[in-house]
């Protein structure tokens, strides 16, 4: 069997479901399981919600129905309105309970979950009018998370076998289940959700729990690139990446993949294939364990990425010099607050660290002022050179940096890996950073 994840531009409209019911289609025989995100738009605006005057709320809600139901009447599906009511019925009463711009960790995750379940009944209708058996599954009961509302992580022991009740039966009747990504819930059956992006997550949990041949990940771009080819046009696709170069991207801001993904499929040595729903028939890229792919070009460098909305944290102080668990006790209050640290770069008195926005930073600050001065540098970008080998790879370093010398770099981190070479510039440099390393390391899109 095989795991067939599509992402909200994959499932945005009706012609976009068209394809996925084709794509779906032709992977009958090797009996497909389906993960859908919410139509494009559809989580923001629902987490919109809670925050809107009581009047607006029941508009917004209709508006969100309304598409679906176009979508629906656009694909001749007459049968499915009765469920889309009837997740909008219960999207409207958790509304009802929360008073405006109070909603809870928790709450937010009862309504955000609406988008996926949507989506979900659409896709089931969809193929169901195109002759393909389909059957809707609940991923809530089967993915088990933690209690931390909005960003929960999956309970790995036991999902093998709930994975198995709920979707091997319908496999074998040579059904096609259709579950939602994103969505879990907690051991007394709260409604989580894995955070954004966590579609990506739910289909690479499953398909190691279900010992899949391979997990697609179905977007609206051609497979890993070396840039985004929305900054840079001329970027090329990677036939084949490793799953530490993918984790690497998704890390430090491709889109493509969530970062957590690669790690289930590693463990179960499944592998993942990145492929574009608007053009099913390119190849994509493989992503396989443990690989180290031999370059397509001259150049070790891979990929260029890059992260905006972050901030940098400078933390200075003398009771560095020589105190041992300095660092753990800085990071103890980080992990207070639940904040995760990307890049993190020490001299013998200064630890410079960044966070992504909306990390509480005030908060922050306040407890690492116990350390020493704290210095705050918003609106920055980490920029990441993903390839083979960089640390051993002699004057790569003096490249890099040659190709941004017109660009004033704040923070430089490498060391921790050797695909990964990071620094961090202002936020309205880094487009031109990108820019910059692709001309140096892939010249105008030929290999070289």
């Amino acid at each position: 069997m095989i795991v067939c994840k599509f992402g909200g531009t994959s499932v945005g409209d009706a012609p976009a479901i068209g394809r996925l019911v084709e794509i779906v289609r032709a992977r009958v025989p090797e009996q497909p399981l389906v993960v859908v995100s919410a139509l494009s738009g559809v989580t923001d605006a629902l987490l919109a919600l809670p925050g809107l005057p009581e009047d607006l709320r029941g508009t917004t809600v209709r508006r969100m129905m309304d598409r679906h139901l176009e979508v629906a009447a656009a694909l001749g599906l007459r049968d499915v309105e009765p469920a889309l009511r009837e997740e909008a019925a219960v999207l409207e009463q958790t509304l009802a309970a929360v008073a405006p711009g109070a909603a809870t960790p928790e709450a937010l995750d009862r309504v955000s979950g609406t988008g996926e379940r949507w989506s979900s009944r659409l896709v089931v209708a969809a193929l169901a009018a195109a002759g393909v058996e389909a059957v809707w599954v609940d991923a809530r009961p089967v993915v088990r998370t933690d209690d931390r509302f909005t960003r929960a992580s999956p309970e790995r022991a036991g999902l093998s076998a709930r994975a198995a009740h709920a979707f091997r039966p319908p496999l074998a009747a040579g059904r096609v289940p259709v579950t939602q990504g994103f969505l879990g819930s907690t051991a007394d059956g709260r409604p989580t959700t894995l955070g954004r992006g966590g579609s990506d997550f739910t289909a690479t949990l499953l398909g190691a729990a279900l010992g899949a041949d391979r997990v697609e990940i179905w977007t609206d771009v051609d497979g890993i690139m070396t840039a985004d080819p929305r900054l840079v046009p001329e970027a090329l696709v990677l036939p084949v990446a490793s799953h530490l170069e993918a984790a690497e991207l998704a890390a430090f801001g491709a889109k493509v993949l969530h970062p957590a993904t690669q790690a289930p499929l590693v463990e179960a040595g499944v592998p993942c294939v990145v492929l574009n729903s608007f053009a099913p028939d390119r190849p994509g890229t493989t992503i396989v364990a443990g690989l180290h792919p031999t370059a397509e070009w001259a150049s070790p460098v891979r990929a260029i990425s890059w992260k905006p909305g972050v901030t940098v944290l400078n933390i200075r102080s003398g009771k560095m010099l020589g105190a041992s668990g300095f660092v753990l006790r800085v990071f103890e209050v980080f992990d207070h607050h639940g904040v995760s640290v990307d890049v993190l770069a020490t001299s013998e008195v200064n630890i410079s660290l960044t966070v992504e926005e909306p990390a509480p930073v005030t908060a922050l600050c306040h407890d690492l002022e116990a350390f020493g001065d704290v210095t705050v540098y918003p609106s920055r970008a980490i920029v990441a050179v993903i390839g083979i080998d960089l640390r051993g790879t002699r004057g790569l370093a003096a490249r890099i940096f040659r190709a941004v010398q017109h660009i004033n770099v704040e923070v430089i981190s490498q060391g921790a890996s050797e695909i990964n070479v990071t620094f961090v510039v202002r936020e309205e440099d880094g487009a031109e950073a990108v820019r910059a390393l692709h001309r140096e390391f892939f010249g105008n899109g030929a290999h070289g």
